[in-house]
């Protein structure tokens, strides 16, 4: 989701930003048909409204980005009865459903046009855990991993806000081992990498959509606490 690179590992990012082609792709970026800007699904900002907020974000980390554009979980629906897939917001904390493969093969050709463009050069995958239980999280991460040959090739980052909350928006504790349990992997090693508070503030402010949201108010925004380093 549009966020979801910088919230989590924007440290990460601007490690390797200079040192390697650093390429962001932000997937649920398409926006849903017939939706009033005045009154979006759930009453979350549109994608046309976020795509801005993105671009100006990664500009800002100097990441190189692409938008996939395809639709987030709350828009999906039944190709053939037209139903939504996650008719609510509780319903998106929940393992992908079987009828949503079609997301998997869309995402899938995506991934792979975007990596044969760097030829033979070896990469990185940088992916959600699924901690907190998104199913745009997990879906995304198991497409990379029928991908990849070797999990040598993945690096799979702490998803924020959901590792703080700890599944408290679903009443049901969660941290990394569950996480890598639901996708079938074992961990084998972990990496802090630390950032700047001040810069990593600047970045977040341009999701001005998500502020609320995400931290409550501006003027409640963790982020703003004084700090010299966080955690990517």
């Amino acid at each position: 989701h549009m966020d979801d690179a910088i919230l989590s590992c924007g440290g990460l990012l601007l490690s390797c930003v200079g040192r390697m082609e650093c390429v962001s792709v932000t997937i649920r970026t398409a926006d849903p048909q017939h939706a009033d800007p005045l009154h979006p699904p759930h009453g979350i900002a549109l994608p046309s409204v976020r795509r801005g907020e993105e671009v100006a974000a990664m500009a800002a980390l100097g990441c190189s980005l692409v938008q996939a554009n395809l639709l987030d979980a709350i828009y999906r629906k039944e190709s053939t009865t037209g139903r939504e897939l996650y008719p609510s917001l509780q319903s998106i904390w929940s393992m992908p459903l079987p009828r949503d493969d079609f997301q998997k093969q869309a995402l899938r050709s995506r991934i792979l046009s975007l990596a044969g463009q760097s030829g033979e050069r070896p990469a990185l995958f940088i992916s959600p855990l699924g901690i907190g239980h998104h199913v745009d999280h997990i879906l995304c991460t198991q497409v990379v991993l029928s991908i990849i040959s070797s999990t040598d090739e993945i690096l799979l980052y702490e998803d924020f806000p959901y590792v703080v909350d700890q599944g408290a928006h679903v009443g049901i504790a969660d941290d990394a081992s569950l996480a890598l349990k639901r996708l079938g992997l074992k961990g084998t090693q972990s990496f802090e990498q630390e950032c700047n508070t001040d810069q990593k503030m600047k970045w977040i402010a341009h999701y001005e959509s998500q502020i609320d949201s995400i931290f409550g108010s501006h003027e409640n925004d963790p982020m703003y606490e004084e700090s010299s380093h966080v955690q990517a």
